[in-house]
């Protein structure tokens, strides 16, 4: 997977190595085109958070009205989910994208030769057979080299370039020896940051500060998010396990860059600096004020059009679903099923009676349920079984 996403990732790495000659500027336009190119999804993610938040009191008072009906509860909050047109998935999008670009990072970071400087297979399997020899003579061990052995390459190539001169490619001693891959002109990116470095010197210290910096700028994003929401909504309960969630990604993030080469501690940093000013900007725009105006302009633009929202689709597929299983009719037009009338109108929707339409209600939330406890791996327990 990684590689796969670190292909067309690293020709945007290749082309801003080109521009600017720096791998750890290039790291930072790369990082900054990833943001913009985000920003649309951001901008969703910043609409729905603030529209949640607005929107939570209504959810309070439903967990109060329906506390000692879990199925009552649940189906009310679909409901009203649906009549607001909120998505609670919504603000998640940006995160799982997220994901699979920093896949894609580690196998740009990972393999500077095959990405930057762009040297054929056999010249890098050649140069990977000759560092190899040079490791197993000086009695170094190949864990690390077998998982990255380009960012091994590139450190004896330009500490002893003289040791691959039997290589088909002269220019590639030449490339890897100009490639620059320091940070201030003193960090090489590809060192991974530890606390017991060999020697203590300025490049040491950069390398340790990288982690540091990474999971304060987090921290700091997290606290700043923490009190907009509470200014929004201040009346909200806390969360123990969204709080748990929010705080381990400072720790998170101060982990992944002790672990992995300094260049993906140096990208996560720069990630997590552009998205705390984002979130700034953002915040200061899609006031409470003006995205109750968003949502009732998106209210309006859904009955123009006779369009509806996710839930309402969702609710819809239930509906077709449990007519399947159960052989019941189901009513497509987007309204509810009405009481009984007359079974003998032609080309008319069928009719249930309102016994019939209620338990035709409870089976579908229960279905709900049901899918949604497979979903997580959850047990389901049907409350309406004695």
């Amino acid at each position: 997977m990684s590689e796969i996403i670190g292909y067309p990732l690293g020709w945007v790495m290749w082309l801003m190595y080109q521009i600017t000659d720096n791998y750890a500027w290039s790291i930072v336009i790369f990082t900054l085109i990833i943001k913009i190119l985000l920003f649309p999804l951001s901008v969703k993610q910043q609409k729905s958070s603030a529209a949640m938040a607005a929107f939570q009191p209504k959810l309070e008072k439903l967990k109060k009205q329906y506390a000692n009906n879990q199925q009552k509860l649940q189906e009310e909050q679909m409901k009203l989910y649906s009549e607001e047109g909120i998505n609670p998935m919504a603000s998640c999008l940006p995160l799982f994208i997220q994901l699979p670009i920093l896949y894609g990072v580690f196998d740009v970071v990972y393999r500077p030769i095959t990405h930057i400087i762009r040297a054929s297979k056999d010249v890098i399997a050649q140069a990977t057979e000759i560092t190899k020899g040079i490791l197993e003579t000086a009695g170094a061990t190949l864990t690390n080299f077998n998982q990255r052995p380009e960012i091994y390459i590139v450190k004896e190539v330009q500490k002893n370039p003289d040791a691959f001169a039997s290589l088909n490619n002269p220019e590639f001693v030449e490339e890897v020896s100009n490639f620059n891959n320091k940070l201030f002109g003193i960090v090489d990116l590809g060192d991974i940051p530890t606390l017991k470095p060999e020697v203590w010197n300025a490049a040491a210290i950069i390398l340790i500060l990288i982690p540091i910096m990474s999971g304060v700028i987090q921290l700091i994003m997290t606290v700043y998010s923490q009190m907009r929401s509470k200014r929004l909504n201040p009346d909200a309960p806390s969360m123990a396990g969204m709080n748990i969630m929010l705080y381990g990604m400072p720790i998170f993030s101060v982990w992944i860059a002790f672990s992995f080469p300094a260049g993906i501690g140096f990208y996560w940093t720069m990630s997590s600096l552009f998205s705390f000013v984002q979130s700034i900007v953002l915040y200061n725009i899609y006031t409470p004020e003006y995205v109750a105006k968003l949502v009732e302009k998106d209210k309006e633009k859904r009955k123009k059009k006779n369009r509806p929202n996710m839930m309402e689709r969702y609710q819809q597929m239930m509906e077709e679903q449990m007519g399947q299983q159960t052989g019941a009719p189901v009513n497509n037009s987007n309204k509810k099923i009405s009481t009984a009338k007359s079974s003998d109108d032609e080309g008319s929707d069928v009719k249930l009676s309102r016994a019939k339409q209620k338990e035709y209600e409870k089976m579908i939330i229960r279905e709900a349920r049901r899918r949604q406890a497979e979903k997580y791996g959850e047990e389901f327990i049907d409350d309406d079984e004695d």
